[in-house]
Order: structure tokens, then sequence, then C-alpha cells
């Protein structure tokens, strides 16, 4: 630096004086650099007793096909940004110069795309009727309460690659993905939208499989295919793709693959600055909104996926400060007006990170600090209530009428803030010795009995949280039945099937404790309703947390189901068929029964077929597959069923789902992760 600025300016003084009097010899025509040395002054140089960083601005640069490229404060590319920038301003114009100072500017490893994806990927787009009932189905049932796409822009794209597919460049390659896997998406809703597959009850007549599935598997292959090139152009588009990408996944791996893809796509928006205030003007307000609305969907869903799954935050909430979603009809008029629900839906979860930072503070919390920030918790759920009741009526409606049908966007709006409310009393809603791990050594519910004079009082901030706790759980089925009654439980929703799921959970821990009809009904009627939105999927096998779970407690209550303590001898027939498929040991059966009821074990037929000394399977034989191992919970659990119809026969008389819950069943996969 010092070279270049002695090539152009001479040798001269560079400490800050000096620099001075050559800004102002600049501004007056008349610079001498003999003269700026005799007049200034010997100083030290600033960085020897300046103790702060000078603060610096970030930038956004706008470049081509909606990319930009965001600086970031104190970064290689500020830092020289800023010299090129003092270099400009201190050195003064000569005459004999080469020319001006330039560089070649480089921003995205293009050469990196591949050469014929995108025309590959265009020859295999479905016929465009089926691409236009896709769109609508992504409409009407996904997108709900967040933004994903403008229809307008999307309709356009549609039209193109359709009519003129050669007109779209490999800079587009965002756009192809995105639409690729809007089609994906919309097969996993389609079945919403069948008549004949439809009940009175709005719940699934149809109990094979869904054969669209296997179509949007395809689809996602297709988008997946695309992924490396739609990283290396990294375009507000791009981030828009890898973001469906996420909730195409969502179903089916939660806490893992889906997590990864939103938050790949939260990194990929960072890189074009999308969660920072756009610096100034020149920026089209259509592409602006649009870089806010979907920003705000990307970290506001990865975020609440992260929380709920115990993943750590990608990015503080202190490092975004991009704007609000704005209602703009006048730039968006094909979108219908969400905005609203957005707002209602983002305040929802900054509240969740609040609780979610007071909660793991209280982890590491001294015992004389506990009440304190049990307060604390509890402001915040108070605060969060009274926002809620003053939601206005007339764009909120939680109570249903004809004149105020009802939608997923005010049924997810609720399910959201009751799974808020869930989240903030579940961590303390188990008894301490269950915490501490004895929950596999306690011998029945009668015992949990006899701890309940131990309960804190309901004044007591920790029996508020779980009070509040076990009645938002409640709401939460009632409201999932009253979306199965009407519009449809959507399988592949996750607020629907999060909220349901993590609600039984809940309750199940009332009814190791206490019995009452109004727990009886909510168990059973989730039971129906968890069993409608996941069964005859392939990944079921995969949540055998939540149906460990589900049997352990169940067990529980059908031991105390029959006043003579003693189970009918049907009854522990099937529990017996039901370890012996699931390959159980005999002390493990053992040890959920008393010595005389102890039966013997015949031989496995899994064992048979996987071969007892070979991995290799019998010619014209199945491979059977291992059950699949459940870690972080008591290890003394057995296995459990695979299939939710087995699954149902540990209800025991009154607990099982009723047949008429249980008469129309949709299939659909089973939501993974813990």
């Amino acid at each position: 630096m010092e070279k270049i600025i002695t090539h152009y300016a001479g040798s001269v003084s560079l400490d800050t004086e000096s620099l001075k009097a050559m800004a102002e010899s600049i501004d007056n025509k008349n610079f001498d650099a003999n003269q700026v040395q005799q007049q200034a002054p010997i100083m030290d140089s600033p960085g020897s007793d300046f103790l702060g960083a000078e603060d610096e601005n970030y930038t956004v640069q706008p470049l081509d096909n909606n990319t930009t490229h965001y600086s970031g404060e104190f970064s290689h590319w500020n830092f020289s940004m800023r010299i090129k920038q003092w270099i400009e301003q201190c050195v003064p114009e000569r005459h004999d110069a080469p020319g001006p100072l330039s560089f070649k500017e480089y921003y995205r490893a293009e050469e990196l795309q591949s050469a014929n994806n995108t025309q590959a990927s265009l020859s295999a787009l479905p016929p465009r009727y089926v691409a236009e009932f896709l769109v609508q189905a992504f409409y009407k049932h996904a997108e709900t309460n967040y933004f994903y796409v403008e229809r307008g822009w999307l309709a356009e794209q549609i039209d193109l690659i359709y009519q003129n597919p050669g007109a779209l460049s490999r800079r587009e390659v965002g756009t192809l993905c995105m639409i690729w896997i809007i089609f994906a998406i919309g097969t996993q809703y389609a079945y919403l939208d069948s008549i004949s597959g439809r009940d009175a009850h709005g719940k699934s007549n149809d109990s094979s499989p869904f054969s669209e599935d296997t179509i949007g598997v395809m689809f996602y292959q297709q988008a997946c295919k695309l992924v490396p090139d739609v990283i290396t152009v990294a375009s507000l588009e791009s981030v828009q793709a890898i973001l469906l990408i996420g909730i195409y996944t969502l179903p089916l791996d939660a806490s893992g693959l889906s997590y990864i893809y939103l938050n790949l796509a939260v990194k990929l928006a960072i890189q074009n600055g999308m969660h920072r205030k756009w610096p100034a003007g020149g920026l089209d307000p259509y592409v602006r909104e649009t870089r806010n609305r979907v920003w705000w969907t990307a970290y506001t869903t990865e975020k609440r996926v992260g929380i709920y799954h115990g993943r750590p935050l990608s990015i503080l909430s202190k490092d975004v400060d991009a704007e609000m979603p704005t209602d703009r009809p006048d730039i968006m008029p094909s979108s219908p007006t969400n905005v609203a629900h957005m707002l209602a839906t983002l305040r929802l979860n900054q509240a969740l990170g609040k609780i979610a930072h007071e909660i793991s503070v209280l982890r590491t919390a001294q015992k004389h600090e506990m009440n304190e920030g049990l307060q604390r918790v509890i402001d915040m759920k108070e605060e969060l209530r009274r926002w809620w009741d003053a939601l206005p009526e007339t764009a909120f409606h939680e109570e249903v009428n004809p004149q105020n049908p009802i939608t997923r966007a005010d049924t997810h709006l609720k399910l959201e803030y009751c799974l808020l409310r869930m989240y903030a009393g579940r961590p303390f809603i188990l008894p301490r010795e269950v915490v501490r791990g004895n929950a596999s050594t306690s011998s029945s519910p009668a015992d949990s009995n006899n701890q309940r004079p131990n309960t804190p009082h309901k004044s007591n901030p920790r029996s508020i949280l779980v009070a509040d706790c076990v009645e938002a759980a409640l709401t939460i089925i009632d409201t999932c039945h009253l979306l199965q009654s009407t519009i449809g439980l959507a399988r592949a929703s996750y607020t629907e099937f999060s909220s349901c799921r993590a609600a039984l959970l809940v309750i199940i821990t009332q009814c190791l404790q206490k019995k009452t009809d109004r727990l009886r009904d909510a168990l059973r009627t989730g039971m129906a309703m968890i069993k409608e939105m996941s069964a005859g999927g392939e990944s079921a096998r995969s949540e055998a947390s939540l149906i460990e779970v589900f049997e352990r407690a169940i067990s529980r209550l059908d031991a105390t189901a029959d006043p003579s303590g003693r189970e009918t001898d049907y009854s522990r027939f099937k529990k017996w068929e039901l370890l012996w498929k699931n390959d159980v040991p005999l002390q493990d059966f053992r040890q959920e029964e008393s010595p005389e009821t102890s039966l013997p074990l015949p031989q496995n037929p899994n064992a048979f077929w996987r071969g007892s000394t070979s991995a290799t399977a019998r010619p014209g034989m199945p491979t059977m597959q291992a059950p699949s191992p459940f870690v972080g919970m008591d290890t003394n659990f057995p296995s459990v069923p695979q299939v939710m119809d087995e699954f149902s026969t540990l209800f025991g008389y009154g607990f099982g789902p009723s047949p008429d819950s249980m008469a129309g069943t949709a299939n659909g996969g089973m939501w993974m992760g813990p």
C-alpha cells in the first residue's frame, strides 16, 4: 500500500496530519508533497494508541439475475474496499498516471456450473394440466401463513418453460429447481382435493399407500439434480428453491434432511444480504419485498424446527435487521393477502426464541435463581396471551360459523400458539425422579398417585406452566379434530402433525397420573388422527421413539384398567404376540409380567429369515430388518409394534380409538426426528 501511495504522491509521510493536508490540497488544487512534509508534525500511527475499532458499514451490491453481494462488517472484502476508497480520496490526479485503478470483479464460481443440466431437466416436465393442478394444490394447502414465491411471477415462469424453454439461461437454474419442488409439494397435498376419496367428515377413505408419493419423489429427485448449480448461482431464486426443498422434506425427516436444507437456505440468504436492511435505494420494490418475505420465512422456519428438535441457532436475532413484510397489493396483486397472518406467525416465533433462551438459562441456574427464572417465563407467556387476545376478529377467526368458515391459515396460527405454550411448560411436567432416569423403576401408576401430594400448589410457578401446557395440549387435539371433520388434516403439514404429536405426549403424562373422561377422549381422538396422518408410511419405522413412549404409557394405563389388577387372558395374549413379533428377549417380557403370568417365547420367525449365523438371506425369502435401536431414553424399553393397527391393541377397553374414528384413515409418511 505504501508503495502505491508513494508512486502516485511521491515520498510523503502517511500520518493523520499529512493525509489531512493532502486532502485539503486536493480541494485547493495546490498540492506540494514537500510542503506537506514540512507542515505535518511527527506523530505516531493512530493504531498505536487507539484502543477501539472504527465502525464499518456493510454494503449490498446488486448483480445480475436477482443476485447480490453482501460485504458484511469487518470482512476482508470490506477492508479492501475501504483501502480502495481511501486511495481514491487521498491520492491526487496525475496527468502522467497510467490510468484509473481497476480490478476484476468476481462474485460467483459460475465456471463450476454444469453445461446441460437445465435443458435435460426441461425434457422431463409433466403435462401442462398436471403442472397447473399441482401448483393450485401448493397454494391452496401448503403455503398458509408463510411466503415462498409470488404466484403471478411463478405463472409467468411456467408459461416460459412450457412455451419457450430455450429462453431459460443457465443462471435461471434456481427458477427451474423451484418449479420442480413446487410440483413435488403439490403431490403431498393433492389428495385433499379428491372428492370421492373423502367422507362427509373430511376423513380419507383410502387406506392404501398414496400412489402420488412416487411421483413426488421423482419430482424431488429432478430438483435435487440441480442443487449444485443452484448453490453456485446463489440468487434469490436459489434461496427460494432450497427453502422449498426443506419444506418438502419436513414430513420425511424434520430434524435431519429438512433442517439441513433449511439451514442451507438461510446461509444462501445471508450470502445475498437478505438478513440486513437494504442500505439505500436503487432496488426494485417488488424484489425488495420478495427478499424480505423470503428471508423471514426461511429464518423463522429454520429457527422453529431447530428449537423444537434441539438444534443450535444458526444466526443470532441481534444480527438480523431485515425489514418486516408489508402488504403491497400494488406490486403483488396476484397473491392473496396473508401478510397479517404472516406477521402474527413471526411474532409467535420471536416469542418462541425468547422463551427457548430463558429455558436454556434455567438449565444452569442456581437453585435460588429458579423461581425468578420461572417467573420470567410466566411473564413472557402472559404478555403473549394478552397479544393473542387482542388480535382483531376481523382478520383472525377463532370461532367457526357459516360467516367465518374454517381456514388452514387460522388453525395453523392457533396450533403454533398452543405449541408454544406447551413448549414453555413441557420441561417441568415430569416428576423429578422420572427426569433423573428412574421412570423404568416405577412399578405402576399407583405409585404415581402416592406421589401426587408432593405436587406443587397451583400458585407455584412450575404448576402454572404445567397447567397451561396441559390445557394447550387439549386445545390442540380439539383444533386438529375440527380440521379433520371439516377441510381435512394435511398429512404433510409439519404444523398439524407436530402439534398433534406433541399434544399426545403431554396428555399421556397426565394419563399416567390421573384418569378423566376429557383426557381419555383426547387420547383416543388424538391417536385416531395420528393414524390418519402417518399410517402406511415407510418412515414410520423411524418413529420408534414416539411409539415406544406411547406403548410404555398405555401399558401403565392397561395395568390399572381392570379393578382386580389382572389383565384379561386375551389382552395378555395380544401383548405376548406383539412382543414375539418384534423379537423381544424373554427377560424383557417377563419384567413386564408377574412371575405367575410369564409365558415362554417361541423362536422368532424374523431371526429365521435373517439367518442365525449368516447375513445372507435364504433364496426366495424376504430379508427382514432388525428393529431400530432407541437412543436417548430408558434402555429397558421393549421393542414395540411398527404398525399402528397392532399398536392400538395395547389401549385396552376404553382407551383404544373408537370404530367410528378409526374407520377412515389416510396413509402418509411418518415424521422423523426426536
